[in-house]
């Protein structure tokens, strides 16, 4: 069974129910934590495969393990290998109920651990990124007093990614919710400032791996790969 799940801007700490070694493209037994993605996944699951995914904010590596991101850039980390995330690992496997009252009990535990700091101009960049119109790097620091290099530097650590790359997944992202309303090819082009439709199909291309039509006939959109959490966290 595979999937190919869009890049979405989020780490993930990702638990087994059940059987274990779900995810065929990797060796974690029992669950896996997850650095951020640039390009779209290609995933194959064993056959009845559940598992539960807790999607942190682009810093939560950072925040909650104390991890480089850039080093878990399009890579796993097997859940058992960190100390935090085997005690969350064992709180889940003890709970016979995995309902929300469950969930938000888990989520106070994964806030009570996040505890190392993250730069604030990487915060006020996440912030600006999801308030913006997608404005270039350059706007978008200069406009509020972050300092560029300043904000190169701790981006790539904390988040695992460029800002550049950070941003062109957000954008990327906003644009799929266009096109999950069926808004037109050319009001996107115009909305996001695409030279032309060539230039809009080479850029989806490179992180989606497919053209917007073979990813809208195919029902691969992010609105058909991911549900809305119903908890969101650190």
């Amino acid at each position: 069974m595979t999937h190919f799940v869009p890049p979405f801007g989020s780490p993930e700490i990702i638990f087994y129910i059940g059987q274990t070694h779900q995810i065929k493209n990797i060796e974690c037994a029992n669950g896996a934590i997850k650095g951020l993605y640039n390009t779209s996944q290609k995933i194959d699951f064993i056959s009845d495969y559940h598992f539960v995914s807790i999607r942190l904010k682009p810093f939560g590596l950072k925040q909650l393990f104390n991890l480089n991101a850039s080093d878990l850039l399009n890579s796993v980390l097997d859940i058992e290998s960190h100390p935090i995330a085997k005690i969350l690992l064992d709180l889940f496997r003890a709970e016979k109920t995995l309902d929300i009252t469950f969930f938000k009990k888990l989520m106070t535990s994964i806030e009570q651990y996040a505890v190392y700091p993250v730069s604030s101009s990487t915060k006020s960049f996440i912030t600006l990124t999801s308030e913006s119109n997608y404005k270039t790097i350059k706007d978008l620091t200069l406009q509020n007093r972050i300092g560029l290099r300043t904000l190169q530097r701790n981006f790539k650590k904390e988040v695992g990614l460029s800002p550049k790359e950070y941003l062109r997944i957000k954008r990327m992202n906003a644009i799929e919710q266009k096109m999950s309303q069926n808004i037109g090819v050319f009001e996107i082009i115009a909305d996001f400032d695409f030279a032309d439709q060539a230039h809009f199909i080479k850029d989806f291309k490179k992180i989606r791996w497919f053209t917007p039509t073979e990813i809208v006939k195919k029902r691969m959109l992010l609105s058909d790969q991911l549900t809305n959490p119903e908890i969101t966290s650190i």
